[in-house]
């Protein structure tokens, strides 16, 4: 089941850089053009330079230079690294406290379950990273399940009272906070409270595959590892699902470059699957979606007019609608929408979606309806959030959601800890040995 493993990281050295805020970044796949500008501008060693840099060569240059240099430094013991994210929530400040650690790619089909779909363009691009960086600069972020919290008290123990190694706030106000944990007994408590579990991925689908990709490999070329922190592990983020201040927001679709749309036609199409009803504001919209029961919101036309679809009953189980899918997949809103509405009636499958020619991804629904209105976009698809116990159904199933299906609050800072990647030729080991 799940293991976990401390290591030896590479931090940002304090001594060079007097502000950590200035190096580390969002995750690199919420990182916008301007975002990009603003993170370069801001220091020479920002670790947008690796994570976001088109050429892979020198993005894996500035990472060995940066360690050569000293301006980022291993630490000398293996660690656990509690990590505390301190954040607003439904009008108050809470605080998400897990750790990173390695995990094991070798058995990661048995302990490691996902449940987005993964796509090639992605996926190539962060392979073609890690083959030149041959490191681990983005967390991955991972859950568990452990109703007693017993892991989340021995790390809450570890930490209170101590300082800190790193704290720094991000551009959206949350703080980040970062400790060293070397004690072993600890460490062998906390993996061992977790060897029964079962990891699940909530953001870094692609990542983790291409740490997966990556290591077949290295096999496949012989190479082995020198060194704990290698081709073999990933490093990960790991936080407990139990926890009341793990949140998932909606993630909602604006769509553009749809050619002979009629937007009074195809709501009159969508009346044989759904409940069409206009809303008059924004407030009634919420009240209403907030009753559940598999609904979704239109927004069209220059006035940005809101229409409330609530699938009919009969729909939910009729073969005719979604019919390549069954079970669970069936009570997805984001399914419901990308199968029963962008397949069925707009010809947006998944290789449309995939190719970033048709729809854009919105957390702020305001800004969505507001482009709408500006003629941005053609339509707005409005979404209440997937829930947690979707996610971990879906994952134990072994199916799939489509691309930005769930949005995990706060996100995870890219730069705060690295794992680099120890391993050379077995020729190299053999021949070693054999002069020995």
């Amino acid at each position: 089941m799940g293991r976990v493993f401390p290591f030896r990281g590479y931090r940002y050295d304090s001594g060079r850089i007097s502000r950590l805020e200035d190096v580390v970044t969002q995750p690199y796949d919420k990182i916008t053009p301007s975002m990009l500008e603003e993170y370069l501008r801001r220091h020479p060693h920002n670790i947008a330079r690796v994570i976001k840099n088109a050429n892979y060569g020198e993005a894996g240059e500035h990472l060995l230079n940066w360690i050569g240099d000293g301006v980022m430094k291993q630490d000398g013991e293996s660690c656990f690294y509690p990590y505390e994210q301190v954040f607003d929530l439904d009008g108050s400040r809470v605080s998400r406290l897990g750790f990173i650690c390695l995990t094991s790619l070798g058995d990661s089909n048995f302990t490691v379950r996902g449940h987005e779909r993964v796509l090639q363009a992605p996926l190539q691009d962060r392979l073609d990273l890690i083959r030149h960086t041959r490191s681990n600069e983005g967390l991955i972020f991972m859950l568990h399940s452990q109703p007693s919290m017993q892991v989340d008290e021995i790390l809450s123990q570890a930490t209170e009272g101590e300082e800190p190694e790193i704290q720094v706030v991000d551009e959206y106000g949350v703080m980040h906070r970062l400790w060293c944990l070397v004690d072993r007994s600890i460490q062998d408590r906390i993996g061992d409270g977790l060897a029964e579990s079962r990891f699940y991925i909530a953001d870094g689908h692609h990542r983790f595959q291409t740490s997966v990709l990556f290591q077949q490999e290295c096999l496949e070329q012989g190479l082995r590892k020198t060194a704990p922190e290698s081709f073999d592990k990933r490093m990960i983020a790991l936080f407990n699902m139990e926890s009341p201040s793990l949140r998932i927001l909606a993630t909602h679709r604006g769509l553009r470059n749809l050619p002979d749309l009629d937007a009074q036609k195809l709501l009159g199409d969508l009346s044989q699957n759904f409940h069409v009803q206009p809303m008059e504001d924004v407030g009634g919209l919420d009240a209403e979606m907030a009753k559940g029961g598999h609904c979704l919101a239109l927004v069209s036309g220059a006035a940005g007019r809101i229409h409330l679809l609530r699938l009919r009953k009969d729909m939910k189980e009729s073969r005719s609608f979604m019919p390549d899918l069954k079970g669970p997949a069936r009570r997805l809103d984001v399914n419901i929408l990308h199968e029963g509405i962008f397949n069925a009636y707009l010809g947006i499958g998944p290789q449309e979606v995939a190719s970033q020619k048709y729809v854009d991804y919105f957390r702020d629904r305001q800004e969505l309806i507001g482009g709408v209105r500006q003629g941005k976009y053609q339509l707005g698809f409005l979404l209440n959030p997937t829930r947690l116990d979707q996610v971990r159904e879906l994952s134990e199933r072994g199916e799939k959601m489509p691309q930005k299906s769930t949005d995990f609050y706060p996100k995870l800072l890219t730069g705060l800890v690295l794992m680099k990647m120890e391993f050379e030729p077995s020729s190299k080991i053999q021949s070693e040995t054999g002069s020995d």
